[in-house]
């Protein structure tokens, strides 16, 4: 990437030239890396109180930015740098081949400490510690909450908002108390447990924020996390991340990470089913059971088909009810959504063979298919993937082009 000067007011000038390449698929995120002379001065530039917008030469409409110091994997005192430049991408119209030229400027946030949460801007994370939560809105609406009380057996996250206001996940089903709609567990790992949640098993534990930000194009929460046994000797440590983009309910995605860390010694992770980084649990509706239809990057339809097999993705989609009410009479009504995990192509280690049930749990990264896994004392492995919610069944969702838009992103170019 070329680094660029100019001469504005400011002293800087930063060009890019979005095309049909990088507008096939909006609305979008688009990462433009920087290098560190370029991520020091934008950030100089940027100062106390303001904001970047991507303004457009010809046209008259702008894209909100915002700027990244860092990655989503780290260890537990700190991230890993990434300097990157983040661009919100959406009713852009085509512009040929030519594209649109944006210039990059700076404005001035407003002062919006009196705001209600309903009307804050962006991605907002509200932590309340009094709580132990961080809740999450997106445009001053709930999209999810991260929920880490001590009095809990792990972390999780729920719920996960998306169209017409309804969550796609499911904390505690009848079946399954143990399953908290976007969670993290193992049911042996150095011989303990670590999932069920029974008595006189082990458990995780929130240690500490690293990083809790948000902005215009994206909020993010990253988390230092304990293993614990049923004795409170820790295992392993985690850094977990969500990167939580300013995406509308219908086309909504989300970059988790998980680094698992062997700082207390060697760490084995036994070949049992019950365990995923991450798991996810659907809405009841969804499940497969009811009317949801799950189907994988290879074309295979449902747990028979799909279960232990290999696949970049899989989806799981179905019918939800949904009522809006009209002078307090119930309009009832159904929606098809859908929710995708999708597996990082750099991350595929442990993370290409599917543990899938037709009630409607799945995860990408799960040990059982590999015969366990032996972690060496102060070796690291992470599993990174993209949660893409979406309306309607997956080929509506258009799943297929979300994953290859994650796999092989498009940057532009600065000129």
């Amino acid at each position: 990437m070329n680094s660029v000067n100019g001469t504005t007011e400011s002293g800087l000038e930063y060009r890019f030239v979005l095309s049909g390449a990088e507008l096939a698929i909006q609305p979008t995120v688009l990462e433009i890396p920087l290098e560190e002379n370029d991520y020091e001065k934008l950030l100089q530039w940027q100062g106390e109180g303001g904001a970047f917008s991507a303004v457009a030469s010809a046209g008259g409409f702008s894209l909100p930015c915002q700027l990244s110091g860092f990655g989503l994997d780290g260890n537990t005192e700190t991230l890993t740098p990434r300097r990157s430049l983040f661009v919100l991408v959406q009713n852009v119209p085509d512009a040929g081949t030519d594209g649109h030229l944006f210039q990059l400027e700076r404005h001035e946030e407003p002062d919006d400490a009196d705001e209600p949460l309903s009307r804050k801007q962006g991605v907002y994370l509200d932590h309340q510690p009094e709580n132990a939560r961080v809740v999450v809105r997106i445009e001053g609406k709930l999209f999810t909450r991260y929920l880490y009380s001590r009095d809990m057996m792990k972390p999780y996250f729920y719920p996960m908002i998306g169209p017409h206001a309804k969550t796609l996940i499911q904390d505690a089903p009848d079946d399954h108390l143990h399953h908290h709609g976007l969670w993290w567990g193992h049911d042996q790992v150095n011989g303990h447990q670590a999932y069920h949640e029974f008595a006189k098993e082990g458990r995780q534990s929130h240690s500490r924020f690293l990083h809790l930000t948000g902005g215009p194009v994206f909020g993010q929460l990253s988390v230092c996390i304990d293993w614990l046994s049923n004795k409170g000797e820790r295992l392993l440590q985690e850094v977990r991340t969500m990167r939580i983009f300013n995406l509308p309910p219908e086309q909504r995605y989300v970059d988790v990470h998980s680094e698992l860390l062997a700082t207390d010694g060697t760490v084995v992770f036994g070949p049992t089913k019950e365990g995923g980084f991450p798991f996810i649990r659907v809405n009841e509706q969804m499940c497969a059971f009811l009317s949801g239809t799950i189907t994988s990057s290879t074309g295979k339809k449902g747990e028979g088909e799909i279960f232990g097999t290999e696949a970049d993705w899989v989806d799981y989609s179905g019918s939800i009810l949904n009522v809006s009410w009209n002078n307090g009479i119930p309009d009832k009504g159904f929606f098809n959504g859908g929710i995708a995990i999708m597996v990082h192509p750099d991350y595929r280690a442990f993370s290409t063979k599917w543990f899938v049930r037709d009630a409607g749990a799945f995860t990408s990264s799960n040990f059982h298919f590999w015969g366990g896994h032996t972690l060496p004392s102060g070796d690291s492995l992470g599993f990174r993937q993209r949660i893409y919610l979406h309306l309607g069944d997956v080929e509506a969702g258009k799943v297929k082009d979300r994953y290859r838009e994650y796999a092989n992103p498009e940057v532009p170019d600065w000129c």
